[in-house]
């Protein structure tokens, strides 16, 4: 016989598995520490209830905001090395990366696994915040602005996210006229920039 070894329960176990799931779907764990990577998983796990149990929109905020100053504080950036030469040295992960790791983590979660229940999913769906990538940043960037805009999830801060946050609401605002969620910017319009026929000079065509 085997020896004993300690198994979750299956409805844990799920919930490990999708959290799991979902930062390999984020695409930013290559550029975490591998350390820095399983605190990060083993924090998700511990926090994200707590995000889902939420009463309210700002509720939801707060715990969101607080998980990423954890994360800017805790999580660090791998060391990149090239041909036997360091190109990047390890650092503090930004605002933006770990927001946007936090993002994609609860958009499987919530909207796509429909978790805690359906119910639940429905209004905290509706407080998701998004997950934009360089070529979203590059598309929301304002035309004729003196804004330092960033380019890259490493140079967005807390001040430079809640400035994307608005540019995806205006967007959301004047061209869905507010009938879609933050949530449901990212599938739409990752999907039109990574499609070379979908748009032109940052305009859709």
């Amino acid at each position: 016989m085997k020896p004993p070894i300690k198994l979750n329960e299956p409805d844990e176990a799920k919930f490990h598995n999708i959290i799991d799931m979902a930062l390999g779907f984020s695409g930013m764990m290559r550029l975490f520490e591998k350390k820095s990577k399983n605190i990060l998983r083993d924090k998700m796990i511990s926090d994200i209830p707590t995000l889902l149990s939420v009463k309210s929109e700002r509720e939801f905020i707060d715990c969101h905001a607080s998980f990423c100053r954890w994360g800017v504080n805790t999580i660090v950036l791998a060391e990149k090395v090239k041909n036997g030469k360091v190109t990047k040295h390890s650092g503090p992960a930004s605002y933006g990366q770990i927001a946007k790791t936090l993002n994609v983590v609860l958009k499987v979660v919530v909207y796509y696994c429909r978790l805690p229940s359906e119910r639940a999913a429905s209004v905290i769906g509706k407080w998701l915040e998004p997950a934009v990538d360089t070529k979203m940043m590059a598309y929301l960037k304002p035309k004729n602005s003196s804004i330092l805009w960033p380019m890259t999830i490493e140079q967005v801060g807390f001040d430079e996210y809640e400035m994307l946050n608005g540019a995806v609401g205006e967007l959301i605002q004047d061209c869905h006229q507010g009938k879609i969620a933050p949530v449901q910017f990212d599938d739409i319009y990752w999907e039109a920039l990574n499609d070379k026929n979908a748009w032109h000079d940052g305009t859709e065509s």
